[in-house]
């Protein structure tokens, strides 16, 4: 398994608005996610140190799933419909960090 996250600091500094906004796109997200290949899953986390900060976790089967979801398109996809939901904090602020893992399994 993969793990990929995708931080960044958005404008909304409410826990709260933040997950409505969210709820609003999840669908979408979830429905584009659902037909990647290797999707497995996917998970969103509020920063309890940093205000506005959050990540997006998805898992994917093998590092080629992701690497396709992210090169054919399927990342810049959901990262408009984020954007339009969760605008970003401005620059250097708002920058978006994707950081990718194999995961060990025990």
């Amino acid at each position: 398994m993969v793990v990929s996250i995708l931080r960044r600091k958005s404008r909304l500094t409410d826990r709260a608005r933040w997950q409505s906004q969210l709820n609003v796109v999840l669908p979408k997200i979830t429905g584009i996610l659902e037909k990647s290949a290797g999707f497995v899953s996917v998970q969103y986390a509020w920063d309890v140190n940093e205000e506005g900060a959050f990540a997006q976790i998805t898992t994917w089967q093998s590092e080629d799933d992701c690497k396709r979801y992210v090169r054919e398109g399927g990342a810049a996809t959901i990262a408009t419909l984020e954007e339009a939901a969760i605008p970003t904090a401005p620059h250097p602020e708002g920058r978006w960090v994707r950081q990718t893992y194999e995961a060990a399994e025990f």
